[in-house]
Formats: C-alpha cells, sequence, structure tokens
C-alpha cells in the first residue's frame, strides 16, 4: 500500500513537475495548448485531450484549437455549449466537481452529438479554477483502458496548474495581439496622416488606404451614398443591410458580398461609413481593429474639408455682397471682385438665385453630419458652373446659392436655354448628394453694368418667391415671364411699373419709334373696344382693312393673340399701369386718336 501511494506521489510530481516546465517554456497561446495536450496524453495515457474556456460574450464553452487531435477549424468551432443547456461540460463548470466516464456512448450525462464527434469511448472531465472562479472545463478522452481513480485524482491534482497555463497562454495571446492591432492601427493611421498632409481629399486618402490593406475601400456618406472608392467592384453597391443588424460578432465569415463597415464620426456628428470589403472572407481582427482606428483620420480629414468650405463660402458670400451692393458705384473695382470669384466674363450679366431643398437626414437632422448637404454642395456647384458657364461666379446664399450668369440682351430664349442646362446639372448633382432633394431657380433681367447688379438680385429673389408660389420649379423662372406676377405679387414701385410695361409693350414702341407706325395706339383702340374688330376700327377711323394688317403685325410682335389668355391680362394691365405713370412717361403710350391716314 505504502509502495503504491509513493508511485502516486512520484506519479504526481513528475505531472506538476512537467506542467510547469510547459508553463514558462513557451508563449505561444496554441503552441502552449498543444504541449499541455500532448503532456496530458502522456501522462494520462490517453489518446487526445480539449480544453474548453467560458466566452462571457456569449455564454458559452467553446472549445479551444488545438483539440482531440483534429486539424480542422470547422469541427473544433462546432463545440459549443451554452452553460444554460445541459451535458458533461456545463456540470462539471458550474458545479466545479469533476466527472468521468468509462462507457460514453451509453451515458445520458454525456452529450451524443459530440460523442460522435470526437469518436469518444471514454471521458474525464475536471474543472478549470482560478481564483475560485471557473474558467472552463479540461476533457481527456479514450483512455487505453478505463479510467481509474488514481486517473483522476492525478487529473484533478493537475487541473489547477493547467487553468493557471491557460489563462496565462490566453492573456500573453490577447496582450500580443493587441499589441499588433496598435502597432497596425499606429502604422495605418501614421500613413494616411501623411497622405491628408501631402494629397489632402478623401479620394486620395481612400486610394491610400485600399493599399495599405490590399482590399477595395469605399467612403459613404450617412445616406449610404459613396463619395469615394478604390478597387471597388462595380456588382457590388452599397446597402442597408450592410449597416443594419450587421455586428462583426454575428456576419458569416464566408459572407464575401458584406463588407466590413466602421462608423465615421466626430463626437455626436455623423460622418458617414468607411467600408472595406475581402472578397476571400472576414479581415483579420488586427486589420479590422485598424480599420476601426483608421476611421478617425477619415473623419478629421471630413472635419478640414468642412471648415475649408465654410471658410471659402464666407469668403465667397462676403464678395457676393459687396458685388451686389446696390450702393457700389466704383465699376473697376466691381470688375476686380469679379476676377476674384473667378468669373472672367464681360457683362452683360443675369443674376440667378437657386434655392436647394434637404430632406431630412438619414439618421437625425442635417446639423448632426460633419458634412451636410450644403457644404458638400458648393464646390460642385462651382464646379457645374465651369461645365456649363465656362466661368463661375457662385456663393452660398441664405438656403441656396447665388450664381451669375451670361447674357444677351436680345436674345433671352438663349439665355434661358443657359439657365436650363445649370439648373439639370444642379438638380442631378443634388440628387447624388441626397435623394430626393429640390433646386429651383429664378433668373433676372440682364444687367448691362456691375452697378445693376443689385437691384437684378432683386429681381431674382422676387421670382424665386413667385416660383414657389405658383408652382413652378420645376424650371428656371426668368424674369422677362413673369408677366403680370411682377405686379400682382412682387409690388414694387413706380420703376418696377416702368419695366413690366415695357416689357408687355415694348415691341410695339419700338417698332413704332422706327417705322413711324401706330400700333401701341391702334391695340389701346382694340382693348377700349372690347376686342371688337368692326367697333375699333370706326373708333380708331381706319379701314377695317388697315386694323386687320396692323393686328397682325402686333400679333407677331408679341409673339400671341393679345385678346386672348395670360396675354390679354399682361397687355391691359399694362396700359392701365402706364396710364397711372407720372408725367413724362413715354409719348408713345399715352391715350390718343389714330386718324385714318394712318397706315400703320
Amino acid at each position: 500500500m505504502a509502495a503504491r501511494d509513493a508511485v502516486e506521489v512520484d506519479r504526481r510530481v513528475e505531472a506538476l513537475t512537467r506542467l510547469g516546465q510547459v508553463l514558462t517554456s513557451t508563449a505561444d497561446y496554441e503552441a502552449a495548448l498543444e504541449k499541455l495536450i500532448a503532456t496530458i496524453s502522456e501522462l494520462l495515457d490517453v489518446e487526445s485531450a480539449g480544453f474548453m474556456l467560458f466566452d462571457p460574450a456569449t455564454a458559452h464553452l467553446v472549445l479551444q484549437q488545438p483539440a482531440f487531435g483534429i486539424s480542422d477549424p470547422s469541427a473544433i468551432r462546432a463545440y459549443r455549449v451554452p452553460v444554460s443547456g445541459h451535458g458533461n461540460a456545463v456540470r462539471v463548470f458550474t458545479t466545479q466537481r469533476p466527472y468521468v466516464t468509462n462507457d460514453a456512448p451509453t451515458d445520458s450525462s454525456v452529450l451524443a452529438e459530440y460523442v460522435s464527434l470526437y469518436a469518444a469511448r471514454n471521458i474525464c472531465t475536471v474543472p478549470l479554477v482560478v481564483e475560485d472562479r471557473a474558467i472552463g472545463v479540461c476533457h481527456a478522452i479514450n483512455k487505453r483502458g478505463d479510467f481509474s481513480d488514481a486517473d483522476l485524482a492525478l487529473f484533478t491534482a493537475m487541473a489547477p496548474l493547467l487553468a493557471v497555463s491557460v489563462q496565462s497562454a490566453a492573456l500573453f495571446r490577447d496582450v500580443r495581439a493587441q499589441r499588433e492591432r496598435l502597432e497596425r492601427a499606429v502604422f495605418l493611421q501614421a500613413q494616411l496622416s501623411r497622405t491628408a498632409f501631402e494629397a489632402p481629399g478623401l479620394h486620395s486618402m481612400t486610394a491610400r488606404l485600399a493599399d495599405l490593406v490590399d482590399r477595395p475601400v469605399m467612403v459613404l456618406d450617412p445616406g449610404l451614398r459613396p463619395l469615394a472608392a478604390a478597387r471597388w467592384p462595380d456588382s457590388h453597391s452599397p446597402r442597408d443591410d450592410w449597416i443594419e443588424g450587421a455586428s462583426p460578432d454575428v456576419i458569416d465569415a464566408q459572407d464575401s458580398t458584406r463588407p466590413r463597415v466602421v462608423p465615421i464620426a466626430v463626437g455626436a456628428r455623423e460622418g458617414g461609413y468607411l467600408a472595406v470589403l475581402d472578397p476571400a472572407g472576414a479581415l483579420d481582427d488586427i486589420d479590422a481593429g485598424a480599420i476601426e482606428h483608421a476611421a478617425t483620420i477619415f473623419a478629421l480629414e471630413m472635419l478640414r474639408e468642412r471648415t475649408a468650405v465654410e471658410a471659402e463660402s464666407r469668403v465667397h458670400s462676403d464678395m457676393m455682397g459687396e458685388l451686389f451692393d446696390a450702393a457700389h458705384r466704383d465699376e473697376r473695382e466691381a470688375m476686380q471682385l469679379l476676377e476674384d470669384l473667378g468669373y472672367t466674363m464681360p457683362g452683360p450679366w443675369r443674376v440667378a438665385r437657386v434655392r436647394v431643398r434637404w430632406p431630412g437626414g438619414r439618421r437625425g437632422g442635417l446639423g448632426d453630419e460633419v458634412q451636410p448637404p450644403q457644404v458638400r454642395m458648393h464646390p460642385l456647384v462651382r464646379q457645374r458652373c465651369l461645365e456649363v458657364l465656362e466661368a463661375a461666379a457662385a456663393a452660398p446664399w441664405r438656403a441656396g446659392f447665388l450664381i451669375l450668369l451670361p447674357a444677351t440682351v436680345d436674345e433671352p430664349d438663349a439665355d434661358a436655354e443657359i439657365a436650363a442646362r445649370l439648373l439639370a446639372e444642379l438638380q442631378r448633382t443634388a440628387e447624388e448628394i441626397r435623394h430626393g432633394s429640390g433646386v429651383a431657380m429664378a433668373v433676372s433681367s440682364p444687367a448691362v453694368s456691375p452697378s445693376e447688379l443689385g437691384a437684378r438680385l432683386g429681381e431674382a429673389e422676387q421670382g424665386l418667391a413667385i416660383a414657389r408660389r405658383i408652382g413652378a420649379e420645376d424650371r428656371p423662372l426668368m424674369f422677362e415671364h413673369l408677366g403680370v406676377y411682377q405686379v400682382l405679387l412682387g409690388g414694387g414701385g413706380q420703376r418696377e411699373h416702368a419695366r413690366f410695361v415695357d416689357a408687355a409693350l415694348g415691341p410695339l414702341v419700338a417698332h413704332d419709334e422706327r417705322h413711324g407706325t401706330e400700333l401701341v395706339a391702334t391695340l389701346r383702340g382694340y382693348v377700349a373696344a372690347d376686342y371688337n374688330a368692326a367697333a375699333a376700327s370706326r373708333a380708331l377711323f381706319v379701314h377695317p382693312n388697315t386694323l386687320a394688317y396692323r393686328l397682325r403685325t402686333i400679333r407677331r410682335l408679341l409673339a400671341g393673340d393679345p385678346s386672348k389668355g395670360d396675354l390679354r391680362l399682361q397687355v391691359e394691365l399694362a396700359f392701365r399701369l402706364a396710364d397711372l405713370a407720372p408725367a413724362g412717361g413715354h409719348r408713345l403710350l399715352a391715350p390718343r386718336d389714330v386718324g385714318d391716314a394712318s397706315t400703320g
């Protein structure tokens, strides 16, 4: 009996000595487990062993690799048991008491699926406890013969040192992984910071990050619209499920269609998302952690771009405000301001007021974004002006922009066509920035000198207000096309009334002055006769054929029939306003008789 006890004591001393050597011989986690398993196998004369550690995040006991002589990682990952469940491992873990079975296939305390998976004939399981806290269990399987009480006692004696060994190896693994993540993150941040300094901009930084991680990279705004991309395949368009319920813990590692998506934010302000695609599977933890740190650099770059755009916007707005100051009279200084704004075209010009309506943000209001749509829109407005107008004098103005357009005094239709092209480009750009955006534009009459720009700005503002009231925001509203709305909605004084009269009857006045005709007086008489040609012919003392000829000329010059529709209202209102004009108004608009000696 004493000899047997001595043998057992020697066996325990040897086991503890061997385990101590393993504990001090390696720092690599998997190598440490492999040596511990080999030592257990030799000391207990078993085929293999395996460690299951408790994962607090999932409340599961998880088999660690390597285990049971199996090289297939999927077979290792398959053995994870919730501690709220049942089975041999759970019972040993929760009770902190060892368990032995020499007939595993028929033992109801052992989960049959794992007995089959690892071909277990007999099993000895001990708890791994550190400072009275269970951290997992260790299984020894398939002893050559049956497990004895001595085997159980020896394995139980080995368990505390096994627990410390496994915990130390795991802690060292975590520290080393954290160090590698930190080194990788520092490297990426240093490289991205260098790129931001030498070649600032989201596009250059995105290309650099794609090179550093050797994977496709895309930067998205809060609405999942791409801001920049590098190496990104056309077949992978952004989807909502990239960020909705896409926790890295639950993403299928084999799902190569869903990228790793990291939020970009500065405090509570959203910048968007940084997406990295790994066609071969999930990113490793080191690169994944480094990408999260890289998102901070992208957030700072977005903030820098916003600050730069806002500063430039303020400068441009101040310059435009000075240029459009009604009291501004120095032509040379005004032309210098135009040149400083990047506008080199000589006058005349038209003033365009653009209003942009942005829908609410995808998550929160517009003020919660690092780069609100208006900030992103400003440089693009100038770019679109350069593309359409070959010049750019544009600045943020109220809830939109103020733009200077080239003008042709005698070809308003050509100016309207240019304005329509620019509006279409701005509408497309706003829609790309934020789906559901709306852009409206109103354009003033021509200004032949910088001193007139202030008054033309008033016209554009008036036109924008009228466009909103009458629902005409789908096209540029030219001031010449406002018609009676200038007076009905715009108000204004004698100057505005005179402009309206000139716009309505100007072509007839010009014809009368050039050819000595009586078209204005003829139209006035025709209106007074309630558009009755016979009555008008008698009142004007002209032959009916003469009246008919004059009316054909009037219709041609006014591009319509003055007795019908909006043109009728416009003509009648123009005559009423002309009658109310103070003495000294245009002589050809004054009421007078037209004898039949005139041929028109």
